[in-house]
């Protein structure tokens, strides 16, 4: 693995490689650094290229000019804005306004700047260097290693820490990166086999997508690892992948510590997987007071404009525990996490005994705020096809299931879970205000 993300030293060693594939379309690594050459001219001709300290933004999707034009900003060591594709108008004013308020230059090691998924407030501006990209390759390798013809398959937006990674961890190993249309079932199966992907990195949301879609869906045979990362996934959709036979690997990390920190060991990829995985090389993982810590040097130094990060300790702002064997189970972001008449509701907890039922595939619990209880347990629940469940079925199976503090109070049938940007579950508190819930009672 070289010690720099260049094109043209890629180039160099193994101009014949394929370093890019697009719906079987193959580049040579050759290829790709004629494309960034011309591409640098291009900017440097229009006079577009930022000043010192400032960053270059792309809004780009996944396509062959967004990624050589990474390629050129990464050759020319100037930092890339990343704003995901799938902001609206207004989104993209707000997060533009904020950056032009900053003043302070950004650091020289700067790679790239990418907004944190703002649970709360203003999404913050993260610092993404070379080095924390660096850190992430060498510790991704350690433990999914590297093949002869690996081609790693980029299906969700380069401008997330996930998608950027996997850019410049093939980029590193002169490895194959794959790029497909964002995601969709269909695409991404088709993807898989016409690109001859080994690797490819998904979150539980897009699972479940495909096993609607293909409900017997198998891995194609070259596929080697999925890693499911982004938010945790329940168990029903785990033991479903597991009876498939799909080579999981799960993970957990963020932003601010340059995608994953916490993966399942490869050689258990056919295991029934529960958890996030044992930490990895490089990184360290602490629960205090029920809070998920991470030193490691894939952390951020800060956010762009505030003040550096004092402590090499970063907490995540997530809840969990290790058991017994060291696996890392998340409970909850800090800010989902429902404090209803003084306990604690794990969202995640509640939702993967909801799931247990027959006639529940999929929920999503949230916290109403509520004057008098602090916030009431919520659930948005797709039945499983087929099924017709009422409210008193729900009522029944929680009472049955659940301790009565952690029993959702109000719940809506949906025919799909609302979903973020990056495709996962939103669960902002102002996702219900778009339902007409009913109240459950559990007196009787």
């Amino acid at each position: 693995m070289s010690d720099s993300f260049s094109i043209f030293e890629a180039a160099a060693q193994c101009p014949t490689l394929i370093g890019l594939r697009r719906a079987g379309v193959d580049y040579t690594f050759e290829t790709l650094a004629t494309l960034t050459r011309n591409t640098i001219e291009r900017l440097r001709k229009e006079n577009v290229l930022p000043g010192a300290g400032r960053p270059m933004i792309i809004e780009g999707s996944n396509t062959i000019e967004t990624i050589v034009l990474i390629y050129a900003l990464l050759e020319l060591r100037i930092p890339a804005l990343m704003l995901h594709p799938k902001l609206t108008a207004a989104e993209r004013y707000v997060l533009l306004q904020s950056i032009r308020e900053i003043d302070d230059p950004l650091p020289d090691v700067t790679a790239a700047v990418l907004f944190t998924s703002g649970t709360t407030g203003l999404p913050k501006p993260a610092i993404i260097t070379r080095k924390m990209l660096w850190e992430s390759a060498k510790a991704s390798e350690t433990n999914l290693g590297w093949e002869d013809h690996d081609c790693w398959q980029l299906c969700m937006s380069v401008t997330r820490i996930g998608g950027l990674s996997i850019l410049t961890r093939c980029l590193a190993a002169r490895k194959t990166l794959a790029i497909s249309p964002l995601f969709s079932p269909e695409s991404f199966v088709k993807a898989l086999t016409d690109d001859k992907v080994t690797i490819t990195s998904i979150v539980p949301t897009m699972l479940a997508k495909i096993f609607e879609t293909y409900p017997d869906w198998k891995a194609p045979e070259k596929l080697r690892v999925i890693l499911l990362g982004g938010s945790s996934a329940n168990d029903k959709l785990l033991a479903k992948a597991h009876q498939q036979r799909l080579p999981i690997v799960t993970t957990y990390g963020m932003t601010e510590t340059c995608s994953h920190v916490v993966m399942t060991p490869y050689a258990e990829r056919y295991d029934l997987v529960k958890g996030s995985g044992k930490v990895i090389p490089g990184a360290q993982v602490q629960i205090r007071e029920g809070q998920i810590w991470v030193k490691s040097p894939m952390n951020t130094p800060g956010y762009w404009g505030r003040k550096a990060l004092k402590s090499d300790w970063f907490d995540t702002g997530d809840l969990g525990e290790f058991d017994q064997d060291g696996v890392l189970h998340v409970h909850a972001r800090r800010h989902d996490l429902i404090l209803s008449a003084g306990e604690n509701v794990y969202p995640l907890e509640v939702e993967n005994m909801l799931t247990r039922s027959p006639f529940i595939k999929e929920a999503l619990v949230l916290g109403e705020p509520d004057e008098t209880w602090g916030a009431i347990v919520c659930a948005l629940i797709v039945p499983e096809k087929g099924t017709h469940p009422t409210p008193e079925d729900v009522r029944r199976f929680c009472k049955e299931m659940l301790s009565a503090y952690k029993c959702p109070r109000k719940i809506v049938f949906v025919e799909a879970i609302p979903l973020n940007a990056a495709d996962k579950p939103d669960r902002r508190a102002e996702v219900l205000q778009n339902y007409t819930l009913t109240a459950l009672h559990y007196k009787h």
